[in-house]
């Protein structure tokens, strides 16, 4: 038991140098930019595997939480002169209203009529924020977005941008660790795997349903809150459908059934992209290759392939020991 102890103690610490390191031994300030946008996306993809992984709805519209988050912080700061924690917590509060407020009405929705009220919030929020000029600025968007702070220092260039982000995924993975291990995140996977039996066993299945798009909205409305200040713009075009079915995609493809499962689809999405951009006409086409292929052949996504190959390895090597002794 101490040994497992120190053992998971050794790696965390392992971890923690290894991304400490991480700004000093990538020295392109175009790959910092891709990680730091790994980071960014990590958080939108973990509020989905808890909305669609745990309880088992699905949702493309992301990217409208996302923009609320990412126009509320924005706005305040440069109308208001707000500080920027003060605005990143109002963007992220405001995101939650948004989740609450759509997540009533649709927790009665299933299947694809849940996905296309998902959709039509995406392009409502999307079509506000063109048509609102007064406020948004139209297509143009809302420029010049001061940068943020973090421990007393202006993180003004993408090595300190990286710390501010993995310290905000730190949290964000640690929350979901202790949902999933809560009696929410039991009553979560219960409603997933059949809610009506959930709720015969007294579990209030609208009030999990509604507040698991709370949540997800919060982690994508923190996204966005920070996307402003990270790109010094704010444009309907970041926060687009294309958007919210790639942030789903990078879901399925981790593993939407477990927290790591967002890392690992954001990066494996995210560099993928930058390497298909060429190909950027056909996005949404490569997106849906990449869903269906995910679906039939690795329905677990990434990690749940790891995981399954790890336990088997460990039957066999107990199973050799046993032969053994």
């Amino acid at each position: 038991m101490v040994g497992s102890v120190k053992r998971a103690w050794l790696l965390r610490l392992a971890i923690a140098v290894f991304l400490a390191a991480v700004p000093w031994l990538v020295t392109s300030p175009y790959h910092m930019h891709i990680i730091n946008l790994v980071g960014l996306y990590t958080l939108i993809t973990l509020g989905l595997n808890i909305l669609s992984g745990y309880t088992g709805q699905v949702s493309m519209g992301q990217a409208g939480f996302m923009a609320v988050g990412a126009y509320t912080c924005a706005l305040l700061m440069l109308r208001l002169n707000m500080p920027f924690w003060p605005s990143v917590l109002a963007g992220v509060l405001l995101a939650v209203v948004c989740g609450l407020a759509f997540g009533i009405p649709a927790m009665k929705l299933r299947g694809p009529y849940l996905v296309m009220a998902t959709v039509g919030f995406g392009e409502i929020v999307r079509l506000v924020l063109v048509n609102w000029v007064p406020v948004t600025r139209g297509a143009a968007g809302l420029t010049g977005i001061p940068v943020p702070t973090f421990v007393g220092l202006r993180v003004s260039d993408e090595r300190r941008f990286f710390y501010l982000v993995v310290a905000l995924v730190a949290v964000g993975v640690a929350a979901a660790l202790r949902l999933s291990a809560s009696k929410i995140g039991r009553a979560l996977v219960a409603i997933r795997e059949d809610d009506v039996a959930a709720e015969a066993m007294g579990v209030p299945v609208n009030v999990y349903k509604v507040a698991a798009f709370a949540i997800s909205a919060a982690y994508a409305g923190l996204a966005g809150a920070m996307y402003g200040p990270f790109t010094s713009v704010a444009s309907p075009d970041s926060f687009t459908f294309d958007d919210s079915v790639g942030y789903l995609c990078m879901s399925v493809v981790g593993g939407n059934r477990g927290v790591w499962g967002a890392l690992v689809g954001a990066f494996a999405l995210t560099v993928l992209s930058e390497l298909l951009r060429p190909f950027q006409s056909y996005r949404l086409i490569i997106y849906g290759l990449i869903l269906i292929c995910t679906v039939v052949f690795l329905p677990q996504g990434v990690t749940g392939l790891v995981m399954g190959l790890i336990r088997r390895w460990r039957r066999g090597s107990r199973g050799v020991r046993g032969e053994r002794e």
